[in-house]
């Protein structure tokens, strides 16, 4: 999995140089770590096995570098992640895949974040796998980062003291095209789909029932119903 990467600014106010229509997640198979492997493998842990998850994290904003195949663009990736992977052993496949599968090596665990990056992607290539066996590849848009993490049981912190941000009033801001003001209860002041109105919201963009889609987003974004899920796109 491709590690070459440079972060160059963080925040949710950078500029766009380029257009963000949606954000379409999907479930994906991470090849670059995995070898699918045939049924003699097992013994080591050389596949990812993918998850949705619910990521508490701060939501936020990174510009970076991305290179692999010999290309390089700058692109943008955003915080929650979306989708975890872990190392994982399979066996017993059936029927037997028709593919040689390359030497097995050990997998890692990771977070994967939403992934948007301009044109050009790379190009097509000669790929092999246990299940697909010899073919040629396409790569399209941009869709996951998925960066190397590290896993512990989970547990609960409880705290005896509790913080109440104070509510303000949350609107859009014409002159900036963003949702402005605070919000209480852990709120956040985003922007509704429908655009020029905002409203305090406590779930997360990718978190929010579909089609209607009432999560936040940065404040310059809107959650909106992409096809199969719930996506942040930037405000027009």
């Amino acid at each position: 999995m491709e590690r070459g990467i440079r972060l160059s600014s963080h925040g949710s106010g950078e500029s766009r140089s380029f257009a963000m229509n949606r954000v379409q997640v999907q479930f994906v198979a991470l090849l670059g770590a995995a070898t699918l492997a045939a049924p003699a493998l097992g013994q080591t842990d050389d596949h990812v096995a993918c998850y949705k998850v619910k990521d508490r994290a701060k939501r936020d904003v990174f510009t970076l570098t991305v290179t692999n195949a010999g290309v390089t663009q700058s692109c943008r990736v955003t915080v929650p992640a979306r989708f975890g992977c872990l190392a994982t052993q399979i066996s017993a496949v059936a029927p037997t895949p028709p593919g040689d599968e390359p030497s097995p090596g050990a997998a890692g665990d990771f977070l994967c974040y939403p992934l948007l990056c301009p044109r050009p992607f790379p190009s097509g290539a000669q790929m092999t796998d246990g299940f697909g066996g010899q073919r040629v590849v396409n790569f399209k848009r941009a869709q996951l980062l998925c960066a190397p993490a590290t896993r512990g049981p989970a547990t609960i912190v409880s705290s005896t003291t509790t913080t109440t941000v104070p509510s303000g009033p949350c609107d859009f801001n014409s002159s900036d095209r963003k949702c402005e003001g605070t919000c209480g209860d852990s709120g956040h002041c985003s922007a509704v789909a429908s655009g020029g109105a905002c409203e305090c919201r406590t779930t997360p963009c990718g978190d929010a029932d579909s089609p209607s889609c009432d999560g936040f987003c940065a404040p310059d974004e809107a959650c909106i119903f992409t096809v199969t899920d719930c996506s942040c796109v930037s405000i027009p």
